[in-house]
């Protein structure tokens, strides 16, 4: 019996084929798992983008390697690291304790949260489909 090896998808992608990868690995529709995806992004949206980005980063694609290598390609990591890094400080500022670094607990700071956040989600979702 040939070993399964989990790998990132080509086939049936939206992003960057994890979840794609990760049904033909388990052997479960990978529509489920979509869905079970977007329930956990609903109720902890942060932790499932920093997961969802590391295991882009560090499941390979299909036959290929990982974007996280012996060396890694900064241009390829960068622009990922920058929407993974806006989106949660984008969050950050639009959470409870915003006020720690600003006087004021809404207006200014929520704004800046939602356009900072906004920019490094699109970044982010730019950045995912390219690896």
């Amino acid at each position: 019996m040939p070993s399964r090896v989990l790998e990132r998808s080509d086939r049936n992608r939206v992003l960057a084929g994890v979840f794609s990868g990760l049904a033909e690995y388990l052997n479960v529709d990978v529509n489920l798992l979509r869905i079970v995806g977007i329930i956990l992004l609903v109720v902890a949206p942060m932790p499932m983008v920093i997961l969802y980005t590391v295991a882009a980063l560090l499941i390979p694609r299909r036959g290929g390697a990982s974007p996280l290598t012996q060396q890694p390609d900064m241009s390829v990591l960068g622009p990922v690291l920058t929407g993974l890094v806006l989106t949660i400080v984008g969050a950050a500022l639009m959470s409870s304790w915003s006020w720690l670094f600003f006087s004021r607990t809404f207006g200014l700071t929520t704004v800046a949260g939602v356009v900072v956040g906004v920019i490094g989600a699109v970044i982010l979702v730019q950045e995912l489909k390219k690896i």
